[in-house]
């Protein structure tokens, strides 16, 4: 990171007074920049912790392993009483983190005290493509939980790891900024003037030999022979084939009943993640259609839930001219 942009993100915040004081129904949504390792983590973390537990609040911590070993030290005993979990394997992909957060607050965030969550979704090895998609991650926390029971979530960002865009998109996304240990207002805070958009831009073109088929609904068969086959073929293990057969399915199988009835499959490789997508006429206006559970009885919702669970990564791009939904599956070295 920079240090001009450092230098100027602090002062900026240095300059600006707190008057962030929320009420007690409300979400508090709040971004932690840190810097140096879990000496920075840990001054804008432990307090905030401590606290917590004293009020007799639930508090939730999904971070990265090394992150979550220096807080259960400096917790001691305490620890205990804090549930922490593994962001990089829960929230690898970044659409299975809200669920998450909504089973937390469903349990936790009308008992004592305010529910304290610690979610550090973005971290230094994520692929450019799932750091995309924590932005927007970021902006549907936004949606998600308005007028839900009142909870504090704390969202951690390492200035010396990330990239200075990734602070920069980040920074956007959330109401409130800690720093030295104080919270401020964020007057850069885009969903305020403007709902997310989750959907919008475009997706880069696929790089490498593509397979690529048009179907209807009489060609779903050949869709899933397709993608086993060539998935096999790629040296993806036999459940993950499974897997990714079953997402590309129920997104073919979408783009029948609810893109225009027909659709346009691609698959190629990028290192070793393979990637499968879906292009309809249909437009996705719901805008966290996947990241919650579908109801026993809901009628639409299921296909894009489960591609959620059953991929690395999806990424949805939707406009009135239509959509394409892009799921990822990492190879995993033997």
């Amino acid at each position: 990171m920079s240090q001009e942009l450092t230098t100027s993100r602090v002062a900026a915040l240095e300059g600006r007074t707190s008057s962030c004081e929320q009420a007690a129904s409300s979400f508090r949504h709040e971004m932690l920049f840190y810097e140096d390792g879990d000496h920075g983590f840990l001054d804008g973390t432990l307090d905030l912790v401590e606290s917590a537990i004293a009020a007799q609040a639930a508090v939730y911590v999904a971070v990265t392993p090394a992150r979550a070993a220096a807080l259960r030290e400096a917790l001691g005993d305490h620890a205990e009483r804090v549930h922490f979990a593994d962001m990089p394997r829960l929230g690898r992909n970044p659409a299975r983190i809200i669920p998450m957060w909504q089973a937390f607050v469903s349990e936790h965030a009308n008992g004592n005290g305010r529910a304290l969550g610690i979610g550090e979704a973005a971290w230094a090895g994520r692929s450019a493509a799932e750091l995309v998609e924590c932005e927007r991650h970021e902006a549907l926390l936004n949606v998600a939980f308005a007028g839900a029971p009142a909870w504090h979530m704390l969202c951690p960002y390492d200035l010396d790891a990330l990239e200075d865009h990734v602070i920069v998109a980040a920074k956007h996304m959330h109401p409130l900024l800690s720093w030295d240990g104080e919270s401020h207002d964020n007057e850069d805070y885009a969903c305020a003037h403007e709902p997310p958009r989750p959907f919008a831009g475009t997706l880069p073109p696929p790089c490498g030999p593509l397979e690529e088929l048009e179907f209807t609904s009489a060609d779903l068969a050949q869709v899933r022979h397709l993608v086993s086959d060539w998935a096999r073929a790629q040296a993806l293990p036999g459940e993950a084939v499974d897997e990714l057969v079953l997402a590309v399915d129920e997104l073919a199988t979408n783009s029948v009943r609810y893109g225009g009835g027909a659709g346009t499959l691609r698959c190629w490789r990028e290192g070793n993640i393979l990637q499968c997508e879906v292009q309809d006429a249909g437009w996705i206006t719901t805008p966290l259609v996947g990241r919650t559970r579908p109801a026993s009885d809901a009628h639409s919702g299921r296909g894009m839930w489960l591609a959620n669970q059953l991929c690395d990564l999806v990424q949805i791009r939707s406009t009135p001219a239509g959509s394409v939904v892009r799921v990822h599956k990492l190879i995993v070295p033997q």
